[in-house]
């Protein structure tokens, strides 16, 4: 938890070989190694059943805490898209309706058109099967004088005049008919395209209505698993540290840290880099390393002296949160944070809850799940 600019500060000195041994054991971004075992050293207890349970809740919870904020950009994104919808779906909707009494009207005509050629056609058929008695009336007619002969003819004129209108009656029915048809498929058309029409434009009006109601959830849920998080920060570091093996550990942008962190550790910096904070750290540091840190701040006894009775507040070996890789020695721009008026920490202040790390008050550079 110490940091050069801090012992500057203070006033504090070191001499001998004490200054790089400390330099050495707080750079950030260690490289993991085996905890060392001492007889001295307070004894590590055998893994249990839950030991990666509640590490594994924590680092599920903030993920989804973490993920929430790109669907919440997703979604208020996608707003315009589905008021466009809506817009484009009512106009269609009322299209729609207006579309059938026009085609309501347009089957009245038709069918009105198809019952007169009908009408028509009957009466053509009728005039030509009187035109047809006629001439076989006219052939019968006895004497064959020139009279008779004249009646035929005139008879059957008349016959092949009705044929033709006949004929012309019958091609005008077949084109009614089909437009008939016609006129009845576009009704039907029209009827059903108004559900259909009904249908989309309530689909598009619960879509926005169901993104707008997500959105207005986002933060008492982001609020309800940050809160089940912090909850549960205890639990991560007491069961993390029974079974803790550098196995746990990885490194993020050069920063090692214990897998359960390392999701929104990295988050944590993207989103610091894009406002602008270059932030990294020292994440992971061995027992080794806290112990000569703790010889280094002259803390009266290793293994029992409280941390504050060191020249710098150094917690006891196997109590650091560094040693199990759930706490950042923050710094930025390569120099420790330290000014809690600076941007970075301002910026850290602000927003590292987010992310699930909490300040040490005690030093403006530590952050860690528990705030210890």
């Amino acid at each position: 938890m110490t940091q050069n600019n801090t012992l500057r500060q203070r006033g504090l000195r070191i001499v001998g070989s004490a200054l790089p041994l400390m330099l050495a054991v707080t750079a950030f971004g260690a490289a993991p190694a085996a905890a060392a075992t001492s007889s001295a050293a307070p004894a590590r207890t055998t893994a249990t059943a839950t030991t990666a349970t509640a590490g594994a809740s924590w680092s599920s919870l903030m993920r989804r805490r973490l993920n929430l904020d790109a669907e919440g950009a997703r979604l208020t994104a996608s707003l315009p898209g589905l008021r466009a919808a809506i817009t484009a779906k009512r106009a269609e909707l009322t299209a729609a309706q207006k579309a059938v009494p026009v085609a309501q009207a347009a089957l009245t005509t038709a069918a009105a058109a198809d019952q007169g050629a009908r009408k028509r056609h009957a009466t053509a058929k009728a005039t030509v099967a009187a035109a047809r008695k006629a001439v076989t009336d006219a052939q019968r007619l006895r004497p064959r004088n020139t009279a008779n002969a004249a009646r035929v003819t005139t008879a059957k004129q008349a016959l092949t005049t009705a044929t033709s209108t006949l004929k012309t009656r019958s091609l005008a029915v077949r084109t009614t008919t089909a437009n008939l048809a016609a006129a009845r498929r576009a009704n039907t058309a029209a009827e059903r395209a108004v559900p259909a029409a009904t249908t989309a434009h309530d689909a598009a009006v619960t879509a926005l209505s169901t993104a707008q109601t997500r959105i207005a959830a986002l933060p008492k849920l982001r609020t309800d698993l940050a809160a089940r998080a912090s909850v549960l920060g205890p639990d991560v570091v007491n069961q993390t540290r029974a079974s803790f093996t550098t196995a746990q550990t990885t490194r993020v942008y050069g920063v090692t840290v214990n897998r359960i962190v390392a999701f929104p550790f990295q988050r944590m910096i993207d989103d610091a880099a894009k406002a602008g904070v270059p932030l990294s750290g020292g994440g992971f540091r061995t027992r080794e390393q806290q112990i000569a840190l703790r010889k280094a701040n002259g803390c009266p006894d290793v293994w029992t002296a409280p941390s504050s009775s060191c020249r710098v507040p150094t917690a006891i070996p196997g109590r650091s949160l560094h040693e199990i890789g759930l706490a950042v020695d923050m710094t930025s721009g390569g120099r420790s944070i330290t000014d809690r008026k600076g941007k970075a920490f301002t910026w850290m202040a602000a927003n590292a809850g987010r992310y699930g790390f909490v300040n040490y008050p005690a030093e403006a550079w530590h952050w860690s799940i528990t705030g210890n």
